[in-house]
């Protein structure tokens, strides 16, 4: 779920004597003091919305600066990186699983994005509870943040990034999706949500669609500023 704020400006007249000249400074006038009043405007409005965010979910601003910075070093230094890809946690039909293969065709598709050292683990799977979805995504997606953080603190990885996705489905189609990237300290650097809001009702669930739905989004949102991929306060 996004929230969004609004921003507004202040016109400020001049008087002259020119008809022409008044509209036309009229309208030089809104366009400065709109723009010096934007900025602040935007993160009155996003400081005042924060409670509500963190309602719905949305992590502290605290912890969303250390997400920016993780991020820009994401941005900066993954094409040198050792990037062990997890198995992806599946979830459908009443049982879930971490599937090791849909890691490698994961995997597979962003080794055409990057020169990343991309490796899936032969062995074994995060080893941690259980989170219940619930009714709020975003709620979700932050809490099982926290619980990846605290296993890759537990287990520290001979690698500079961990990269962990999730599929849930429901009668052979994708429902939701949540992707992950931690750093070797376990600080998340990228962390996205997808659900039919994005992709529709029809992605089906037993093919690669979902991967490269992931991989394609994942490659986009890295070249956006860190502000977009964590907002302010939560809100964007």
């Amino acid at each position: 779920m996004t929230l969004s704020g609004a921003a507004g400006c202040i016109v400020v007249p001049l008087a002259t004597s020119n008809p022409m000249k008044t509209n036309f400074s009229r309208l030089l006038a809104a366009l400065v003091v709109g723009g010096s009043l934007l900025s602040p405007l935007r993160a009155g409005c996003e400081i005042l919305l924060y409670p509500l965010a963190r309602a719905f979910g949305a992590p502290p601003e605290s912890e969303l600066v250390r997400c920016r910075q993780a991020f820009q070093q994401l941005q900066a230094h993954l094409r040198e990186s050792r990037v062990p890809v997890q198995p992806v946690f599946c979830v459908g039909g009443g049982r879930a699983v971490w599937r090791r293969m849909t890691a490698v065709a994961l995997a597979r598709e962003a080794s055409d994005q990057t020169r990343a050292d991309l490796v899936v683990p032969r062995n074994g799977a995060p080893a941690v509870p259980p989170t219940e979805f619930g009714h709020n995504q975003l709620r979700y997606l932050w809490t099982r943040a926290a619980v990846y953080t605290d296993w890759v603190k537990a287990n520290p990885p001979a690698a500079d990034y961990v990269w962990i996705a999730e599929i849930f489905g429901h009668g052979g189609k994708v429902g939701a999706i949540q992707v992950y990237i931690l750093d070797a300290g376990g600080q998340v650097a990228y962390c996205r949500l997808f659900n039919s809001h994005h992709f529709g009702s029809n992605l089906p669930l037993e093919s690669d669609a979902a991967v490269q739905l992931i991989v394609r989004s994942f490659f986009e949102d890295l070249k956006k500023s860190a502000e977009q991929i964590f907002p302010p306060y939560g809100i964007g």
